[in-house]
This record gives C-alpha cells, structure tokens and sequence, in this order.
C-alpha cells in the first residue's frame, strides 16, 4: 500500500510540472522555472523561450538577396529568349514544309521533317532541364541564394544566443494564429545585418502598447471593484425594471375596473313599489246575498 501511494505521489507530481511546462509555452513568457512540491523533494521544469521572425521582411531589404534576385531574374529572362528563338525557328520550318511540300523531292521532304522532329525534342529538352526540379533554375537559385540564407541564418542564431532564446519560428515559412508581437525580433536581426529598422520598430511599439492597453483594460474589468461596481448597477437596473413593471400592471387594473361598481353598498332606504293590481271584470255578477 505504501508503495502504490510514493507511485501515486510521484504521478502527480509529474502531471504539475507538465501543466505548469505548458502554461508557460501557452503565454509565450520569458523563461519560467517552476516549482513543484512533493511530500520529500522538488521538482524544477524549464519552459522554453520562443521567439519569432518574418524572414520576408528581411530579405525585402537587404542588398544581397536583392543583388541575387536581380541575377537569377537576369537568368530566367535569358533561358527564355532561348526557349523563344528555338519555337521561332520551329513555327518558321513548319511553314516552309507546308509551302514547299509538293516542290520538294521525297527524300528532300523527309529530311525537313526529321530536323523538325530534332528541333521540337531539343526545345522539350531544354525546357526540362532548365526549369523541372532539379534543373538549371534550381541549381542557380540554390547557388545564389545559399549565402544570402546563410548570413540571414547567422544573424537569427545570433539574437537568438544573445537574448537567450530556445527556438525561433519562422513566421514567413510556418505561419502562425496569434503571435504576440513582443517576441517579434525581426528588427533586432535587421539590426544585426546592417538594415534600416526604424519604421519596423515603430510598427512593433505601436502593436505592443496596443496590447499593452487591451491587457490593461481586461485586468481593470476583471478586479474585484470593477465587478462589484456592475453587480451593482445590474441590480439596480432589475429593481428599476420591477418598478416599472409593478406601475404599469397597476395602471392596466385601473383602466379596466374604472366602469365598474365593484364594493358599492346598495341604498336600502328607498321602498320597493308593488306592482299594480290587474284591473277587475266588471261583467262578473255578484253573488246574491242571503
């Protein structure tokens, strides 16, 4: 029995750090040891600290992803000229086989169509190349890109080290629900590379107090006062509400009785008049008298 119950114990011990881990991963707060109490002994769980950033922004401004950008947009334009010169030439065969196929001797026809058939499988060929996966287009944008990424990568890992920070989420790749904006360090990363940041931070300041101003008024709507001041005018609004209700089924009773004699005392003075004797037959003979 005694071991069943340090089992039970150990159990539920486990449970409240778990719950407390999460709580802190739920309100996003700085680092959060908590504490939890056994009968013999303490148990102490760290919540990571979690950050984010938007990795879009960044790159929007700075130079070297927009040097990159503009090469492989160089690229793509070329690999396109290419692609069209190559139909041009095709459109232009095609017309000619069709212009000259009853001039031209059979063996002078089928060679024309065979260096169509070559001229449209090598277009197929070099768009597939250039820009399937895996191709041309992919190799060079993984060439280009891949320093830029890897100084955007430094400067994350960077702040993250620097303001102590577990994880940092990716806003640009993962979006996320909610995230408060006080753990936003896109501008601190900015900072780190050199980018101007100043209308980012005054954007995040102008989020953060607006949230700031919410919590406030939530904490304010919810103190004790606060409540007891609205229980108070609730109560006061349903006496009223009674009030008026009382008054107006009063003033109803009072409309509907008003024709009505209801508790007057009859006047028993006056006399009851008989009613008249019917008149006699005077045709009728008397009896006579003895």
């Amino acid at each position: 029995m005694m071991k069943n119950s340090w089992k039970m114990r150990g159990f539920i011990v486990l449970c409240k750090a778990v719950r407390c881990r999460a709580l802190g991963m739920v309100l996003g707060s700085t680092t959060l040891w908590g504490v939890v109490g056994a009968s013999n002994g303490v148990l102490w769980a760290q919540v990571p600290k979690v950050a984010f950033v938007n990795s879009n922004t960044i790159r929007e401004r700075f130079p070297d992803y927009q040097t990159a950008k503009q090469r492989l947009e160089s690229l793509v334009a070329d690999w396109k000229r290419q692609s069209e010169d190559q139909l041009s030439q095709i459109q232009t065969l095609e017309a000619e086989i069709q212009k000259k196929r009853l001039i031209w001797s059979e063996a002078e026809l089928k060679d024309r169509e065979l260096l169509l058939q070559k001229r449209r499988q090598d277009r197929e060929e070099f768009i597939r190349k250039t820009f399937n996966s895996g191709g041309s287009f992919d190799t060079e944008a993984a060439n280009l890109m891949r320093p830029v990424e890897a100084k955007i990568a430094a400067a994350i890992q960077e702040v993250a080290i620097t303001e102590n920070y577990d994880y940092v989420w990716d806003k640009s790749s993962q979006p996320l629900l909610y995230a408060n904006p006080r753990f936003d360090v896109t501008a601190k990363v900015m900072d780190k590379l050199g980018l101007f940041t100043d209308d980012i931070k005054a954007k995040l300041n102008e989020a953060i107090d607006k949230i700031e101003r919410e919590i406030n008024k939530a904490r304010q709507e919810l103190s004790p006062s606060s409540i007891r001041r609205r229980l108070s005018r609730m109560a006061e609004d349903a006496k009223k509400v009674a009030e008026d209700t009382i008054k107006e089924a009063e003033k109803e009773f009072k409309d509907a009785t008003k024709d009505l004699n209801l508790g007057q005392k009859q006047d028993t003075s006056k006399k009851v008049t008989p009613p008249p004797a019917p008149p006699q037959d005077s045709t009728k003979k008397e009896p006579p008298k003895k």
